[in-house]
């Protein structure tokens, strides 16, 4: 039974980042738990996972507040009309021993965003801007200690630490030779401090289980008058195996962000609150190999000022442990 949980637990492993991603949906990345370590999967020293996925989030609608307006609804000066991102993550994983493990991750954003600046034509006339880049986005190296836990091996709990780090331009331009607000670009400038926890236990049905997870992420260090918001993140999350290799699985994730700063942020159309719902399938090809999908769709949004919001996002991809 404990093999089989720890091979079903593996699969259960998705992203972000950031950090994957740890930023919401509304902004570049999904917010999933794809982390090995905090979902009570078993790691002997000198184990390795390698995780590949895509996400498929989609911008489309202005939402300011809990509420989604109409073009005609937003007074801003630039009239926000789409973003489109087509982001690859990939993540390793090595466990040096039983209690402590390192993740590394680095993502490639293709991001396809336009607007229209000065939109009701008081400053001379609408403009139209565009931009289409394909770039790598800031990596992130996360540390984990896992506490001994003999009376219960299937209860694993720890803490995470880590850095974010700059490694992502922030001076993408378009054809026009326009550099893109701080906030489209694929990445921030800044190294971010990653501080947080895990849990993870048996659930309530023969080999099911579930988690949790809290990370916090600061800025610590930016460049060019720009500073990120702070964000908190909260994921929850449970597998139930059905039909021989296929799990089910469904996950609560919940995002605060903070107003960026700066004298090139723009902090009154910027910081959420969001949570969304992600249920999603896997399928064990091997004890090692994995497949593994979510769809992940809004259960409340609040954002500030008004900005562009998803109404859904996709995520499929493949994990490894060698």
């Amino acid at each position: 039974m404990y093999k089989r949980l720890a091979s079903a637990l593996g699969a259960f492993a998705l992203a972000f980042s950031a950090e994957g991603a740890l930023a919401s949906c509304g902004s570049a990345f999904c917010v999933l738990n794809t982390s090995w370590a905090t979902q009570g999967v078993p790691h002997e020293a000198g184990t390795s996972r390698l995780d590949l996925h895509f996400e498929y989030i989609d911008q489309k609608n202005l939402h300011s507040g809990a509420k989604k307006i109409s073009p005609a609804d937003d007074t801003e000066d630039i009239l926000e009309q789409r973003t489109i991102n087509r982001n690859w993550l990939a993540t390793y994983d090595y466990a040096f021993t039983g209690n402590w493990s390192v993740s590394a991750s680095l993502p490639v954003v293709s991001r396809s965003h336009s607007h229209t600046v000065d939109p009701t034509g008081a400053a001379g006339g609408p403009t139209f801007e565009k931009w289409d880049f394909n770039k790598a986005g800031d990596a992130r190296v996360l540390g984990y200690y896992q506490f001994d836990n003999e009376k219960n091996p299937l209860v694993s709990y720890g803490l995470t630490f880590g850095l974010k780090l700059p490694t992502g331009s922030y001076k993408v331009a378009n054809a026009d030779g326009a550099v893109a607000e701080r906030m489209l670009q694929p990445g921030t400038g800044s190294t971010d401090a990653v501080v947080g926890g895990y849990y993870s236990a048996p659930g309530f049905g023969e080999d099911s289980s579930w988690f949790a997870q809290i990370l916090y992420q600061q800025p610590v260090s930016i460049k060019d008058e720009y500073k990120p918001g702070s964000q908190l993140q909260l994921n929850v999350g449970y597998r139930l195996p059905f039909a021989g290799d296929w799990q089910a699985l469904l996950q609560l994730n919940g995002m605060i962000k903070g107003k960026d700063s700066g004298a090139n942020a723009e902090p009154d159309v910027s910081g959420s609150r969001t949570l969304f719902v992600s249920p999603g399938l896997a399928y064990s090809i091997t004890h090692d190999v994995q497949l593994y999908s979510f769809v992940q769709l809004p259960l409340y949004r609040y954002y500030n000022g008004v900005q562009l919001a998803v109404d859904w996002a996709a995520v499929a991809g493949v994990t490894v442990r060698f």
